[in-house]
């Protein structure tokens, strides 16, 4: 009798887990990005990571990314060392992402101070993954508007996922 009870358990343990679905897998790659203002003196620039994230169902595609760093614009106060004077500028690093015919933007803003970058883009829309994503780094001068003063901006960085798996036609 016992030995009947303990094969019914193994029995019903191995058929639950071969019944239990597993949890789907959510695939990411992360990668670092860098995007400078643009100007000799270095006054502001954006670094961190980009972990884009991918669909899991065929095609694969990549349906978000996490944008994770800081944007620093200088001179921070009680900076000494720092060699160019206060400009009365601020940055603006810009976030633009490409998912079929929708373009998605997002912006951090910092003056005289390090930005925390926290931001995820999603395109609405699930048919259409994210092809690529550019970073750039601009100044205005303050006081802060929209739109913006004009400024100057250092050069765009694009950055691509791993994989882009087109829609076949």
């Amino acid at each position: 009798m016992n030995a009947l009870r303990t094969a019914f358990l193994a029995v019903t343990t191995i058929l639950a887990l071969v019944a239990t679905p597993a949890a789907p897998a959510h695939a990411s790659a992360t990668f670092p990005f860098a995007a400078p203002s643009g100007d000799n003196c270095r006054y502001a620039a954006a670094k961190g990571s980009l972990t884009w994230g991918y669909s899991t169902t065929a095609p694969i595609r990549p349906t978000s990314v996490d944008i994770r760093g800081r944007l620093v614009d200088h001179p921070l106060p009680d900076e000494w060392g720092f060699l160019c004077r206060d400009d009365r500028f601020y940055a603006v690093t810009t976030f633009t992402a490409y998912a079929g015919s929708s373009i998605l933007r997002a912006e951090v803003l910092a003056d005289n101070e390090v930005a925390d970058i926290t931001i995820t883009i999603r395109p609405t829309a699930t048919a259409a993954g994210i092809s690529r994503l550019t970073v750039q780094v601009c100044r205005h001068p303050l006081p802060v508007t929209r739109p913006p003063a004009p400024g100057y901006c250092g050069p765009p960085q694009h950055y691509a996922p791993v994989v882009y798996d087109p829609p076949s036609n």
